[in-house]
């Protein structure tokens, strides 16, 4: 378990500009249980205003019902208390959640991803995890308030990292205070997650008779691109806004 230490791998809008040119969707979607899978959740996105709110996610888990459901994430995190939102009604969801790390579970994602009955993790995804951070205007008053609030968001976080994987608050706070980021075999061993993904195909060779895109995965790609212009273009006029 290493810290990132560069300045570009923080969250600021540069870095989520690097974020979304992997051509990520901008949305949160879900696809209905069918022949006896569970019903199956895309957290692809930021958490909060600039992506899913928590009323965003609380209507998806309706649109679902009950019975289980794989929730799978790639998210750089966001708004934390839209986090913990999301987090609460994950767990009072009435049948098994399952979570998938496809690529990125950081921040706000990365207890998002506790929430799950079982937490799977792909070969090479990462999680991060990290103290709450915020700005504030006001006198010497103000500052010593916020830092007692975000010491309280903190030790909140640090509980739900500890009843996890076992490890002390004080032991987990470190590893907030560090800003650490743990590759799939790093986020097994903290007992952040449980297992890492199994990616062998073994396609048989009936399967691969027909290997052309049919107009459905065509169109989700072409959308997909779109969304990502989309969003390239405002994070880009935030940053220049800066």
């Amino acid at each position: 378990m290493k810290r990132y230490d560069a300045q570009a791998g923080r969250f600021s809008n540069r870095a989520l500009l690097a974020f979304t040119q992997a051509g990520l969707p901008q949305t949160l979607s879900s696809r209905p249980r069918a022949d006896g899978k569970p019903a199956e959740i895309l957290l692809y996105d930021e958490i909060g205003f600039w992506g899913v709110t928590a009323k965003d996610f609380a209507g998806q888990l309706a649109q679902v019902g009950p019975g289980p459901i794989n929730l799978r994430i790639n998210s750089p995190g966001g708004d934390v208390f839209d986090g913990l939102a999301i987090y609460s009604s994950l767990k009072q969801h009435d049948g098994a959640v399952n979570v998938i790390i496809d690529g990125l579970a950081a921040s706000a994602a990365s207890y998002i991803a506790l929430a799950g009955d079982t937490v799977s993790i792909a070969p090479n995804a990462f999680m991060m995890i990290h103290n709450a951070w915020g700005l504030v205007i006001g006198n010497k008053a103000d500052m010593t308030a916020t830092a007692g609030v975000m010491s309280k968001i903190d030790g909140q976080m640090a509980a739900l990292y500890s009843g996890k994987t076992g490890q002390s608050a004080e032991d987990i706070s470190a590893l907030m205070d560090a800003e650490t980021w743990f590759t799939a075999q790093e986020a097994i061993d903290a007992g952040l997650a449980d297992i890492i993904v199994n990616d062998d195909r073994n396609i048989s060779p009936s399967a691969k008779i027909d290997m052309a895109p049919d107009k459905d995965v065509l169109a989700l790609a072409a959308e997909m691109a779109l969304c990502s212009r989309r969003r390239m273009a405002r994070l880009a006029e935030a940053e220049n806004a800066l």
